[in-house]
């Protein structure tokens, strides 16, 4: 068994069609949060709307994560797993539609929701201590256990508790759901995840949350007013597809020994991205944010989802060159940027910019990897 675990990470491994079914439904629960939170007023976005975004998005993916990190080192398509992910999806649609603009009324339906897929997920890992595993698997298991059910622990007591200090238990198990289990990272390491099923996951979730931009794109776009910059508007998201696909397939090594916490967070960071990108694109087509404004928070989300893909840089091969290739990125981003500063009053000026700027670098990812 210690054998097994050593070499999990060499292994072939890939995601089954009932973590696929699960991932649709927590990218709809993900939008869902951009959609209803992110509102503009009075020409911005509060920050105060942002880290509510930020907080629910934060918890449900680490949520994810668990359930993925149980799936990558244990699951199979036994029965047992699959009702525990279904009931997940159950519980999840239930908070996708308990959703509102007033987080007070979110936020009792929301911590319960939460609070039952922690204790379904704490539940899934304390049974599987029940097998014959090996050490780190079986104190592997335990920790997240640990996490799982603290969490829950947590989310029902918010529930408990008077609005004034409802907060401090909830964000509280959000910040153990996302720095809890750095205590137990030698056991971890002694057990790791399968990189390559690891990345599969990640990416197919990533690009069923590119899907969302695409619809979020099409409601904007008109044919019976047809304009010449939906063309660039569209070009911006296939290029930075373009980029990630690069990327996650050609320079991510899928067969390193890993505990995959890095690529949890480098994730985190490029759905937070694409869900404002999402949100800005949309507001861009009805004057709702203030210009300058609105030029920030596109360039603050391309930014975003490049640092999230940069990130992951210990990750790639050791024959691909990086840093040259992120500050040449970087300059780019930075012209075009001053370019749209320039000429603010024109906001297709803005996105021709953009889609120019993002598919410069995706072709340089692109030539490097050919000649690599």
């Amino acid at each position: 068994m210690p054998t097994i675990t050593q070499n999990r990470h060499l292994e072939i491994k890939r995601a089954g069609f009932h973590e696929l079914f699960f991932d649709l439904i927590f990218v709809y629960a993900i939008q869902k949060i951009a959609h209803v939170i992110l509102h503009a007023h009075h020409g911005t976005i509060s920050f105060e709307l942002f880290f509510k975004y930020v907080m629910m998005s934060l918890i449900l993916w680490i949520l994810w994560a668990h359930q993925t990190f149980f799936t990558n080192r244990f699951g199979d398509a036994v029965t047992k797993d699959v009702i525990f992910m279904m009931i997940s999806m159950f519980i999840l649609i239930f908070l996708s539609n308990s959703l509102y603009p007033d987080f007070e009324k979110t936020f009792k339906p929301f911590f319960f929701c939460v609070g039952l897929m922690y204790l379904s997920i704490g539940l899934q890992y304390l049974l599987h201590t029940s097998r014959k595993l090996s050490y780190a698997d079986k104190r592997t298991c335990q920790s997240f256990a640990i996490v799982a059910l603290t969490v829950s622990v947590l989310s029902f007591l918010a529930l408990l508790l008077p609005s004034s200090i409802h907060y401090i238990p909830a964000f509280l198990g959000v910040f153990i759901a996302g720095t809890g289990l750095i205590p137990f990272r030698k056991y971890l390491e002694q057990s790791p995840v399968n990189m390559m099923h690891l990345v599969e996951r990640f990416s197919l979730l990533t690009i069923i949350i590119f899907g969302e931009l695409i619809v979020g794109l099409a409601s904007i776009f008109s044919i019976t007013d047809f304009s010449y910059i939906y063309i660039f508007q569209f070009l911006i998201l296939v290029c930075m597809f373009g980029t990630y696909w690069i990327i996650t397939e050609n320079y991510i090594n899928h067969k390193q020994r890993s505990i995959g916490f890095r690529l949890v967070y480098t994730h985190l960071l490029i759905n937070i991205a694409l869900g404002t990108l999402n949100a800005a694109l949309v507001f861009s087509d009805n004057a709702e944010l203030h210009a300058y404004f609105e030029i920030n928070l596109m360039y603050l989300s391309i930014l975003a989802f490049f640092i999230g893909i940069w990130l992951n840089a210990p990750y790639f091969h050791e024959k691909f060159s990086y840093v040259k290739h992120i500050i040449y990125a970087l300059v780019i981003l930075l012209i075009s940027y001053l370019v749209s500063i320039i000429f603010i009053a024109n906001k297709h000026v803005m996105i021709i910019s953009i889609a120019i700027a993002v598919a410069i670098i995706m072709l340089m990812y692109y030539k490097n990897n050919k000649h690599t």
